[in-house]
């Protein structure tokens, strides 16, 4: 009953929500492009035949997306992909990417939209990257006997806990989904008790995502510059992890000459706030959009782009994991695999707790528990090469087993 209820009402609601997504377009969150196609208004053309729907709603689930697209390719040359994704930066990324997929914004949970989206791209199966439960999406692939699939599968305590104040709700949503792949023992549970029946928990397929390229014009630039310092990043930062990098700067550029950081935020509409934070610090700085770009005299690079965190990552010598000392949950860090950085990730990396396990156990990483332990870190493995190469090494196999696990665990549910 609940489940018709909400049908009803996305249909209802049709209106408010269109003129949100036009708000979002004011403060170019949205295009009018991506409004049009999340409103399944489509131009795009549907491929003959066969056609697999993988749905990825941001960068990281699209990455991983992208390895598991590549294994249909393989098992299955004669299927199209339809890729779906639902923010600008992941859309550019699928774009960019090159692959031979029908790149799409995913339709928003309105059950007339989602019904007209099926009829026309009338996929033969569908595959969700992580988290996403869409209610009608669900109900209708069920009506239209087309098998749900959740690879990768992740539920968060957070989640969980809405989910089940709902529980009237989503005892007749987690049913829909005919398998589900989980990548911890966590959110195997989570989804059990949900109503899901069909879960098993696989090795976590981030270690099958592509590596993220380097433009090596734009580094070699940067390498002349930077070839003296020692450079150490802290990426996919959260409000007060900025506050504590400059803090640790302060204490060690008093042992450390030469020493240069780079903050990557998480979201750059933060850039502004994070300006400020250095200016009353007095520290120097510079933006990597600036037009007379120069990093002579400069303690720090505040990274306002996309799409040049490889870059980054091979100027460094130590990357730190966002999100990871602000209880967000930390970020993803196989992003650092195909580089000469050692890890450091504070408490909170819930999000990734098996690779943070991986990582520990095979000594391939570094865990602190608050800013001073991370000022003792970085000083050790700036003062110990051949521990941060050790490390580094380390990291580097760990992520290619996991790689060869992962692709053969998908390939037997790809089949």
């Amino acid at each position: 009953m609940w489940l018709l209820i909400y049908r009803y009402l996305s249909n209802i609601f049709f209106i408010p929500i269109l003129v949100f997504f036009f708000l979002r377009l004011l403060f170019s969150k949205e295009t009018i492009s991506s409004i049009f196609q999340k409103f399944s208004i489509l131009n795009n053309k549907r491929p003959k035949g066969n056609l697999i729907w993988i749905n990825g709603v941001s960068i990281g689930e699209a990455k991983t997306g992208i390895a598991v697209a590549k294994e249909i390719q393989k098992i299955k040359p004669n299927s199209s992909i339809l890729f779906s994704t639902s923010t600008l930066s992941a859309y550019d990324l699928l774009y960019k990417s090159k692959n031979n997929f029908v790149v799409i914004f995913f339709p928003i949970d309105i059950n007339f939209l989602v019904k007209r989206f099926l009829r026309y791209w009338n996929p033969s199966s569908v595959i969700f990257i992580e988290s996403e439960v869409w209610p009608n999406i669900f109900y209708i692939l069920k009506e239209k006997l087309i098998k749900v699939t959740i690879l990768n599968a992740r539920m968060s305590k957070k989640s969980f806990t809405n989910w089940k104040r709902i529980s009237f709700f989503s005892k007749s949503v987690f049913p829909l989904i005919d398998k589900c792949f989980t990548q911890n023992n966590d959110s195997s549970k989570r989804f059990k008790e949900l109503g899901t029946k069909n879960v098993k928990k696989i090795q976590n397929l981030k270690y099958i995502s592509e590596g993220l390229k380097v433009d090596h014009t734009s580094y070699k630039k940067l390498f002349k510059e930077l070839k003296s310092k020692r450079v150490v990043t802290l990426f996919s930062s959260h409000q007060g992890e900025e506050k504590m990098f400059a803090e640790i700067y302060e204490v060690l550029s008093k042992k450390i000459s030469n020493l240069f950081f780079i903050i990557i935020p998480r979201h750059t509409n933060r850039i502004k706030k994070i300006k400020e934070l250095l200016k009353e610090n007095k520290f120097s700085f510079i933006l990597r959009r600036e037009k007379k770009f120069q990093l002579t005299n400069k303690n720090f690079l505040l990274v306002d782009t996309f799409g040049e965190l490889g870059i980054f990552f091979k100027l460094s010598e130590i990357a730190i994991v966002g999100g990871s000392f602000s209880n967000n949950g930390g970020h993803n860090p196989i992003e650092t695999k195909d580089f000469n950085c050692s890890l450091i990730f504070g408490p909170h990396m819930e999000n990734f707790e098996d690779i943070k396990s991986d990582i520990i156990k095979f000594n391939a990483g570094f865990e602190v528990k608050n800013s001073a332990q991370l000022v003792q870190m970085i000083f050790k493995l700036l003062k110990n090469k051949k521990l941060n190469q050790e490390t580094n090494l380390n990291f580097k196999i760990l992520c290619k087993s996991q790689s060869e696990k992962s692709k053969s665990i998908l390939k037997s549910i790809l089949k």
